[in-house]
């Protein structure tokens, strides 16, 4: 832990972990190495096998450790370490990535500006190639899929912050609560951007907040090596929208987006990924199992609301077929989707 200063807040940086020792022997002293006065690392290990939790009580004794029994997820986890971080300031970050010097300061600087800024997302770059960029700025459209694009120079608005590497103002919690642990992982970082502006916060990717991501060390690259993932990313692609929507919003979007759905499921089935397809499915089945708590998680995140959706869509993606019929093919062979046109906003 850093000494305090009275010209910067306290950050708490949470890393968490699964099996990912070969990871922290870099990650860890990069983060440490961070040229920003007053900050913690909270560490939490997912239950890892590798000796992840010995190797950092041995060679890191600044750092606190909350080992975990058994893998709970992304978003529980997370909240584990929310729980205990004394920053006014939270950094959320995965095993797999390093980080540039300046990163906390880049943050803190932008997220300060402003009282309506609430999440800011760090400008992840390619562990293995410097020049090429790891994640984007992100955008939902109003069926719920996301559209990344090319960074640009300068900060900019996006819709949602990608869970990966961002940080958000402690305050943010107590308005609209921790990320939502039902999600286990994928869209709880939609999810919680979402809610967000719902309570009339902004959410921003600053491209001088630098950090380097070995992508899918941990959960594997791409949509089609990760079979449990796909009945996540269906389940809860389809909460968020129950969830965040208002009713007349949500009457049109939810079943068209079943209907999307559908036809992925049906696309993957003549392609010969029926593993896949039987995963998509299972997620939507879920909805339906789950409904009595989804309808209580979305009367709590109504609650939440000061902005009407049509506020809130201002800075949605225009739906775009062919964008997600090529996303599937790009992860069908292990690449990602970063577009380099400039963001085709509804608002615009």
């Amino acid at each position: 832990m850093k000494n305090r200063s009275e010209d910067f807040p306290f950050v708490s940086v949470i890393l968490t972990n699964l099996n990912g020792k070969g990871w922290l022997v870099k990650g860890v002293p990069s983060i440490l190495a961070s040229d920003y006065p007053a900050y913690e690392v909270i560490v939490v290990d997912n239950g890892s096998t590798d000796g992840s939790v010995e190797y950092l009580q041995a060679n890191y004794p600044s750092v606190k450790v909350i080992p975990l029994p058994r893998n709970i997820g992304w978003s529980p986890a997370n909240n584990q370490g929310i729980r205990v971080a004394r920053g006014s300031v939270i950094v959320c970050i995965s095993n797999d990535m390093t980080v540039d010097p300046d990163w906390l300061k880049e943050i803190v600087t932008l997220i300060i500006s402003d009282s309506k800024i609430g999440i800011v997302q760090c400008n992840s770059l390619s562990m293995w190639d410097r020049s090429t960029p790891d994640s984007s700025m992100n955008y939902l459209d109003e069926f719920g899929y996301s559209y990344g694009y090319r960074p640009q120079a300068s900060p900019r608005e996006v819709f949602f912050a990608e869970g990966m590497a961002f940080a958000f103002k402690k305050e943010l919690v107590h308005k609209i609560g921790m990320l939502d642990d039902y999600y286990f992982m994928e869209y709880d970082d939609m999810d919680f951007s979402w809610r967000a502006r719902l309570a009339g916060y902004s959410v921003y990717f600053l491209p001088s907040a630098v950090v380097y991501h070995a992508r899918g060390a941990t959960v594997g690259r791409t949509y089609f090596d990760r079979t449990r993932n796909v009945t996540l990313y269906t389940r809860n692609h389809l909460v968020t929208l129950i969830k965040n929507y208002e009713a007349k919003s949500l009457m049109k979007a939810l079943p068209l987006t079943i209907l999307i759905e559908a036809a992925k499921i049906l696309y993957l089935l003549l392609t010969g990924n029926t593993t896949l397809a039987i995963a998509a499915s299972e997620g939507l089945i879920a909805i339906v199992k789950d409904r009595r708590l989804l309808l209580a998680k979305r009367r709590e995140t109504q609650r939440i609301r000061k902005i009407p959706d049509s506020s809130v869509m201002r800075l949605m993606n225009r739906f775009d077929p062919r964008v997600q019929l090529l996303f599937l093919r790009r992860q069908a062979n292990a690449r990602r989707l970063i577009l380099n046109c400039d963001p085709r906003i509804r608002g615009r």
